[in-house]
């Protein structure tokens, strides 16, 4: 049993400012760090961060991981993460979204203008998008939809959204199967609606 008890001298004179504490507020910009990484003109004042975010990433990744599936027809990850991971007969997808490999357009318009201020969007046109990606990455792993084992699904707006989106979901995993959990989230880190975390089969059915 341990037992720990505040004293003075171990505070000592230590001093802590929460003014200085970051807290997530939404899009940070990652589509025009993307640019700037693939050598585009940046946004200001992206530069140094664009810097330290490709440092990062080729310090956590050096060489590509074994087991670790990059596809160019995907969208590009938006951090230091591939598109899946291979583990054994599972296999395990990034988040991902209806943006599209190559230009990063989204179906259905983004949730939000290049000022932030929300806009209309259709999530039918956004969930379809995810579901083309996902299926995208598997067959490129060597699996394919209907081997989809487990999904974690995020929404901005349950309310608004829900209903359109599990009518669209019904329409590809109805026979699949899977198991599925479904929340509500402030935002994700680009500007859409939906996003899916998917886990599934690369190795012989069961």
């Amino acid at each position: 049993v341990v037992g720990l008890v505040p004293t003075a001298a171990a505070a000592s004179n230590l001093e802590f400012d929460e003014e200085d504490v970051e807290t997530y507020q939404g899009d940070r910009n990652v589509l025009d760090r993307q640019a700037s990484e693939r050598g585009a003109a940046p946004s200001p004042g992206s530069q140094t961060e664009a810097a330290s975010t490709s440092a990062l990433a080729t310090a956590l990744h050096p060489s590509q991981p074994a087991g670790a599936v990059r596809t160019d027809r995907a969208p590009e990850p938006v951090g230091a993460y591939p598109h899946a991971r291979r583990v054994g007969e599972l296999l395990y997808l990034s988040g991902i979204g209806p943006r599209q490999a190559g230009t990063d357009a989204i179906p259905g318009g983004p949730v939000r203008d290049a000022r932030g201020r929300p806009q209309e969007y259709d999530v039918e046109a956004q969930t379809r998008a995810v579901i083309d990606n996902v299926r995208t990455i598997l067959e490129a792993a060597g699996s394919s939809l209907d081997r989809v084992l487990d999904v974690t699904v995020f929404l901005i707006d349950m309310q608004r959204d829900f209903e359109t989106f599990n009518r669209v979901y019904a329409e590809f995993f109805s026979d699949i199967a899977a198991t599925r959990t479904t929340v509500e989230v402030r935002a994700l880190p680009t500007p859409i609606a939906v996003e899916f975390k998917v886990v599934a089969s690369s190795g012989p059915d069961s």
